[in-house]
């Protein structure tokens, strides 16, 4: 059965995910595609509201955070199916690869990461913005969760994003520059990768 392709914006905190995803999402639209629109964690939904306390809880373990991650993700499941269904397109503001990212740098084992996710539809496109740490902790200096806090965390997240573009040859762009650069730069990955004219 034919699906929309699925697109997945991935980075560390404030490397401009949210709005790169609501720029191409605007973009297609321009050009006459349906596009949907979804963004994770989905702090509104049952299990986002625990995933949101998890994030200013130092106490809580770092298995339980991802577990919930992931949940969120299954809360979402019938939504992303749907959505691939009827539209050209799928957006999505950060999905399953974050739950590893983050996992890895908790010293969590990737296979047992990727399980949790295991059967939720995959991508199509993967774009990595890549900002540096400094510029995160600029871009938001306050009500940081616990992982926003912590630099040589954050480092290690960037770290293992980067491996995993790599492996999984992603596209990765620079973040730290004008809003309408990085956005160009998207918009030119996915017209080439989607013939569109």
């Amino acid at each position: 059965m034919k699906r929309g392709k699925f697109i997945v914006i991935e980075g560390i905190d404030q490397s401009g995910k949210k709005t790169q995803s609501l720029l191409l999402r605007n973009r297609l639209k321009k050009k006459g595609y349906k596009v949907g629109y979804i963004s994770f964690p989905k702090y509104e939904t049952t299990i986002g509201k625990l995933v949101k306390k998890c994030l200013h809880d130092d106490n809580m373990s770092v298995e339980i955070s991802h577990i919930l991650l992931s949940a969120n993700r299954w809360e979402a499941e019938k939504e992303l199916r749907k959505l691939l269904e009827k539209m050209d397109f799928l957006v999505c503001n950060r999905y399953r690869d974050s739950n590893i990212a983050y996992g890895l740098a908790n010293g969590l084992n990737k296979k047992w990461l990727e399980n949790l996710d295991q059967g939720l539809p995959k991508q199509d496109l993967t774009i990595l913005i890549d900002i540096p740490i400094t510029e995160s902790v600029i871009r938001k200096t306050k009500n940081r969760d616990r992982y926003e806090k912590n630099k040589k965390f954050l480092n290690n997240v960037k770290l293992r994003y980067n491996n995993l573009a790599r492996k999984n040859k992603w596209f990765k762009i620079k973040g730290d520059r004008s809003k309408d650069e990085v956005s160009n730069e998207i918009w030119n990955i996915v017209e080439k990768k989607y013939k569109i004219k």
